[in-house]
């Protein structure tokens, strides 16, 4: 009876031996995932309210880190200062991916519902925009490139 004890007892040793190194290879490989995600981290950020007061300009270049998730983006957004009830409206207006360099981005209202963005460095990808959103128009103009100077030729 003694060897079939001992017997059982070797058995959960050698089980349990298995299960703690499982259980570090597992716990390794989870801290070697996420301690390679750096996340995101705000590299320039700029505002301009409107000359009445009503609305905020907010653009921000974020710079992402990680395997498989570098990248550089800038993003502008409106949002609405007078509160409704319990909230404020905010929305994206423009998204750019351009690998870190300044674009050299300012925005500026020329009216209090025209907001006009400008930069003097060609985004690699212009991948969201908006020209009309709450109100507000929003033109973009492109400073390295003199045809943009024209108001027939403003993006829209």
């Amino acid at each position: 009876m003694k060897n079939s004890r001992e017997s059982r007892v070797g058995l959960g040793l050698r089980v349990s031996l298995r299960v703690r190194r499982i259980m570090t290879v597992v716990t390794v490989v989870a801290c070697m995932l996420l301690g390679g995600c750096g996340g995101a981290s705000t590299i320039w950020s700029a505002t301009s309210q409107s000359p009445d007061g009503n609305w905020l300009a907010l653009a921000h270049t974020v710079q992402y880190s990680g395997p498989g998730n570098n990248g550089v983006e800038t993003i502008v957004e409106i949002k609405e200062l007078k509160q409704i009830i319990f909230f404020t409206r905010s929305e994206m207006v423009l998204g750019f991916m351009n690998d870190g360099a300044s674009m050299g981005l300012k925005m500026n209202w020329i009216t209090p519902s025209h907001l006009e963005v400008v930069f003097r460095d060609d985004p690699k990808v212009l991948y969201h925009q908006v020209v009309r959103t709450m109100g507000v128009e929003i033109s973009v103009r492109d400073l390295a490139d003199p045809s943009s100077f024209s108001p027939n030729n403003i993006i829209y």
